[in-house]
């Protein structure tokens, strides 16, 4: 599997996703009619759709070849801007100790009344962020130092979620080519790998 990390999805087909955060519960009814719910993700996965309409050549090709050279279907990760949600503003981002009691992970703070989420923070945009972390480093979002704020854009590490691109031939323009749409791109946030052996 290629290392396509660093690679990001054009921004400019990406503005016109629909999706965002997703958890994932089992709810279970009984037949008085009270439920049961299990939360099985402590963490939310971003999911998006996208639907490419009618678009010219020089707009169509680029995507078709980011679909074969760089995502190759499910196969390999990128770099996401979900324009919803890709500015931590000063104050909301932080570093919390990873599990393994060893680097920082940069986290953005979402705070509703007395609750706040923490949403780990893995693409963190090379030149536009503020941090007092002496070495973070922009592949992971990780520092070995730690930091105690952060703030400025970021991406959110993603692969699509379609081996097939399923692209429609819609109209010829004599000028300029085929008119092609491709609707259903679905995309997934990846929150984790599996290391392999």
């Amino acid at each position: 599997m290629a290392d396509f990390d660093d690679i990001r999805f054009p921004p400019r087909i990406s503005m016109d996703a629909v999706g965002g955060p997703r958890f994932k519960t089992s709810v279970a009814s009984m037949a008085s009619g009270a439920e049961q719910r299990i939360a099985w993700w402590p963490n939310e996965r971003g999911e998006w759709t996208v639907s490419y309409h009618a678009r010219r050549p020089s707009d169509w090709q680029p995507m078709l070849a980011f679909f074969r050279a760089i995502a190759q279907g499910r196969a390999n990760t990128f770099r996401f801007k979900d324009w919803t949600d890709y500015i931590c503003e000063n104050g909301e981002g932080t570093f919390a100790e990873t599990q393994l009691g060893g680097p920082y992970q940069m986290v953005k703070l979402y705070t509703f009344g007395g609750y706040t989420y923490e949403r780990v923070i893995r693409k963190p945009i090379e030149g536009k962020i503020t941090t007092d972390a002496p070495d973070l480093d922009y592949a992971t979002g990780l520092s070995e130092a730690g930091g105690t704020y952060w703030y400025g854009e970021f991406d959110v590490m993603a692969r699509l979620d379609n081996d097939p691109a399923r692209c429609q031939v819609i109209d010829r323009n004599v000028s300029e080519g085929l008119i092609v749409g491709w609707d259903g791109i679905e995309i997934v946030e990846v929150t984790g790998e599996v290391a392999e052996e």
